[in-house]
């Protein structure tokens, strides 16, 4: 067939590779909607190029005369089927498409061999995105302090797109990029970001006994634990804690001051965990289906936007989606875990148990693609 001579490459010694179009294009897409497109830009990017690339997973499938194993299908059907009552766009978008995704187009561990010009391109269309966002967006109001932010105009989102462009950078060894995103600690002053940064050099400078340890554990049993730790601090917190008088500190020393965790912020976000979880036990049909569109319009009248990511996925899509989700989630995450990504996959696991909108949509598709990616030679890459 003409199409699989074409979409196939030969390496050395005769062996027979094929070319991974929807990993090209999905990581395209994903860095290009998340560092280059405005973010409140009313361009229809999803709606008009997630369809695209579904077109070339499924004829790649074809194609290629993939297996897809049974459980990821079952998975599959079930995730289409917990979403499509009610239909919400939203729901479809943010979350039916990037698990179905990366659960068929994941199906197994082989790294994501992607030509180095490639990723070089895509690096360099990122970069002065980048630094243009932030110098137009350094004036941003965000809870009425002055920040500097990339175009979605939140110092705390703007940390975990720049989380995500610095593994990136350190996984194919872009040096500017690197120094840029240790900088823009400083400059968005989130906490989230700095302690996600401090957790990746943590278990960098000790890997060895952390890779001993964490080898041994299944990523299931530390995920699960560790965002229940966070809901049973929300329930302590709230009815324990005394919050602070002091006021909201914007400045460096947020970083380092454990008092400022205990201002009206932090309330806020666990009141939010303690209220989802109240108005699902008390509304088993809420719970079953979620809030859905309707999220948005019964949380930010109270100023309780669910900060825990976990937390939030329940909230829009309802416990039996959710189950789903997640345990589709965890199983491609465990096909990329190894030593060389304990510390993306722990880092970024630190940033989603305080912040939104971490494992949903294009960031959390593009962490998968990170952790597919294979490691390269210790040595930085000149740029």
């Amino acid at each position: 067939m003409e199409i699989s001579k074409r979409i196939n490459s030969t390496k050395a010694g005769g062996i027979r590779e094929q070319l991974n179009y929807f990993r090209y294009a999905l990581i395209l897409y994903c860095l290009v909607v998340i560092f280059v497109i405005p973010f409140r830009s009313f361009f229809p990017h999803a709606k008009l190029f997630l369809p695209i690339i579904a077109f070339i997973l499924i004829l790649q499938l074809i194609v290629y005369k993939t297996k897809i194993k049974l459980i990821d299908t079952i998975i599959v059907c079930l995730i289409l089927i917990a979403s499509s009552l009610p239909v919400s766009s939203l729901v479809l978008f943010r979350y039916t498409l990037p698990i179905c995704f990366i659960l068929i187009g994941f199906n197994d561990n082989k790294p994501t061999l992607l030509k180095r010009n490639y990723l070089t391109i895509l690096y360099w269309i990122c970069l002065p995105s980048i630094l243009y966002q932030l110098v137009v967006y350094r004036n941003q109001f965000f809870d009425g302090v002055a920040r500097i932010t990339l175009s979605v105009g939140d110092h705390n989102i703007s940390g975990l797109f720049m989380l995500l462009f610095f593994f990136f950078c350190y996984k194919n060894k872009f040096r500017i990029g690197i120094v840029l995103s240790l900088l823009c600690v400083g400059l968005f002053l989130s906490r989230n970001y700095f302690i996600s940064i401090c957790v990746f050099f943590l278990i960098l400078l000790f890997e060895a006994p952390f890779s001993k340890i964490l080898s041994k554990i299944h990523f299931a049993y530390i995920f699960i634990t560790v965002n229940f730790l966070v809901i049973l601090l929300s329930y302590y917190w709230i009815t324990n804690v005394e919050t602070s008088s002091l006021l909201y500190d914007s400045g460096a020393s947020r970083l380092f001051s454990f008092s400022s965790f205990n201002d009206s912020s932090n309330l806020d976000r666990f009141e939010a965990n303690v209220f989802l979880i109240q108005s699902y036990l008390n509304n088993p049909i809420l719970a079953f289906q979620g809030y859905r569109d309707t999220y948005a319009s019964v949380f930010q009248p109270l100023r309780l936007l669910i900060h825990q990511s976990f937390l939030e996925v329940f909230a829009y899509t309802g416990v039996p989606f959710s189950c789903l989700y997640f345990f589709g989630f965890v199983r491609v995450v465990m096909r990329f875990y190894h030593k060389d990504n304990f510390k993306y996959i722990y880092s970024y696991l630190t940033f989603t148990l305080f912040l939104h909108s971490s494992l949903q949509g294009a960031t959390l598709t593009l962490f998968i693609l990170i952790l597919s990616l294979p490691s390269k030679s210790k040595r930085l890459h000149p740029y």
